[in-house]
């Protein structure tokens, strides 16, 4: 009886020796992703729903506050152009990692919201993205949740805790 259990488990180990581990994240990944994000930040402060939708994969999934999950990229542009048109966004990445074909962007966000006048008022918050490396080198994000370190009834604040403004 020890030795068939003591052959099952040596068994079961040899398999799962022989199994590679996915790569992690080379400087290249981690390079290529905050530009990534760069990028996506730009389409969002130009309003550009489309071009912003094409930094998500096809079946992406969006996960707003106070709401439903939002699926694909054009629901994502639809969901983007109806809630937040004339916002604009600047992002802290605080943490990247990942491995294989699999990465994940943690961090602080401020939404900068307009307000009258042509002034705006702050959301600040937190988004985690969950990104995807595509046949072409590209990281779409494939999931997307965000939300706000405020209460709602608290209201917009002035400023943004990391940046000056979105400009």
């Amino acid at each position: 009886m020890r030795h068939a259990a003591f052959t099952a488990i040596m068994f079961t180990a040899a398999i799962a020796g022989c199994q590679t581990l996915p790569e992690e994240l080379g400087p290249q990944d981690y390079s290529a992703i905050e530009a990534a994000s760069a990028d996506w930040v730009a389409a969002y402060n130009a309003n550009d729903w489309e071009l912003l939708a094409s930094y998500f994969t096809s079946d992406a999934i969006l996960m707003p506050p106070n709401g439903p999950a939002v699926t694909g990229r054009d629901n994502i542009a639809a969901w983007e152009a109806e809630n937040e048109t004339g916002y604009r966004i600047a992002l802290d990445i605080e943490n990247i990692g990942g491995s294989g074909d699999t990465a994940y962007v943690r961090g602080r966000s401020c939404v900068f919201v307009p307000l009258d006048e042509g002034e705006y008022g702050v959301d600040a918050g937190k988004f985690l993205e969950v990104r995807k490396l595509q046949e072409d080198g590209a990281w779409l994000v494939d999931v997307d949740i965000f939300n706000s370190d405020t209460p709602e009834e608290a209201g917009l604040q002035a400023t943004c805790p990391f940046a000056d403004g979105w400009e």
